[in-house]
């Protein structure tokens, strides 16, 4: 018979079950496939980033997006790609190409049938400010992309898509323009693909990278990567010896992941009197190649910009090339009134109006009880 009388909150019980579901396991050991042995997790694991007076130039790209209106069976979203560039604190201005591009995005859904088989494709196009900033974007049709039956691509990967191709086209002109020998280009995120064509845009920024000597990285703010013997999450297990050791500026190598990650995995903390520990990559055909001193010089150039007090032991260069890229909530009405001013002056506004309200009316409702 059930306690009648039972006073505790709900969270309260679901977070001491929680704890107990939680496995509490303990080893030495990051087992992160289970082809391969486990990575120690001693002090002699850990590499110490060493003061070596290195401040290579690093250029910070980062993207954001913001949907402006949708259907089931159209998207519009507003687009921007930033990059900065820094030498330790030092700014470093751009000499050929902009450091902001801003673009918008249509993706229409299309029925292909043939036979007795439906095809979903969705076609995007971009609509930049300025016609010149296509050299800078990818191809419209390489942004093509299919599922079978009625299934609509979940709405995550739509919206980001012509964001990431033009992350990676906009990041191959940098280093075409703007980088030379022993600098740095980092991407915010790993060095994963995930949609068609676009290992071959990655592949096209490694090639001319490695060609001009360029390192190409990639920082990753959050993971979701677990071992796979005690379920834990990487970063914090790998932070949690690292508290045991006593360290200050590290890196911990793991490796390659399972998959088509391209990068040289590292879980790296820039500063000694900061909380915050990261996935960081190096294309692992130039981490191979680099002696213990080449990779000392990478990771002291970035602990050289993770200073600021703002998120100390985070690159300020991310900090800055988020502030310009971000799309606010505040400039997303701003454009949406825009978008809604230019749908007016068109004939076929009532069609579009009709068709995004299939998914408008949990926003109204929301609107009235909220």
């Amino acid at each position: 018979m059930q306690d009648s009388t039972k006073t505790s909150h709900p969270l309260e019980e679901l977070y001491e079950i929680l704890g107990e579901d939680l496995e509490d396991c303990t080893s030495d050991g990051l087992l992160i496939s289970e082809n391969e042995d486990p990575i120690p997790l001693t002090n002699d694991s850990f590499k110490e980033i060493k003061e070596s007076g290195a401040s290579r130039k690093i250029a910070f790209v980062d993207g954001g997006d913001g949907i402006l209106e949708e259907a089931p069976n159209f998207l519009i979203n507003i687009n921007r790609i930033y990059f900065s560039m820094f030498s330790g604190k030092k700014r470093i201005s751009p000499s050929t190409i902009k450091s902001r591009i801003e673009f918008f995005s249509s993706v229409v859904t299309k029925i292909l049938k043939e036979d007795s088989k439906i095809t979903v494709t969705y076609k995007t196009k971009l609509f930049p400010y300025d016609d010149q900033d296509r050299k800078l974007l990818p191809d419209e049709i390489d942004l093509e992309s299919t599922t079978e039956g009625a299934t609509i691509l979940e709405k995550g990967r739509i919206n980001s898509l012509s964001r990431r191709f033009a992350e990676w086209s906009f990041a191959k002109k940098i280093v075409e323009e703007e980088l030379g020998e022993g600098d740095i280009i980092v991407k915010d995120g790993a060095l994963q693909t995930g949609f068609k064509n676009e290992t071959r845009y990655a592949k096209e920024l490694y090639d001319i990278a490695m060609k001009k000597g360029v390192i190409v990285c990639g920082l990753a703010k959050a993971s979701r990567i677990i071992e796979l013997d005690c379920a834990e999450p990487i970063i914090a297990k790998v932070q949690q010896f690292s508290n045991k050791f006593n360290l200050g500026k590290w890196y911990f190598e793991v490796g390659n992941l399972p998959g088509d990650d391209m990068g040289f995995n590292l879980i790296t903390k820039f500063h000694q009197n900061s909380n915050h520990v990261f996935r960081f990559e190096i294309l692992t055909e130039q981490y191979n190649k680099m002696t213990e001193a080449e990779r000392n010089d990478v990771l002291e150039s970035f602990a050289n910009n993770s200073k600021d007090m703002a998120i100390i032991g985070y690159p300020y260069g991310f900090i800055d090339a988020d502030r310009f890229a971000q799309v606010r909530m505040n400039e997303l009405g701003m454009y949406k009134g825009l978008l809604i001013s230019q749908m007016a002056k068109h004939p076929e506004w009532k069609k579009l109006r009709s068709h995004s309200s299939s998914t408008k009316f949990h926003d109204k409702l929301n609107r009235v009880t909220s």
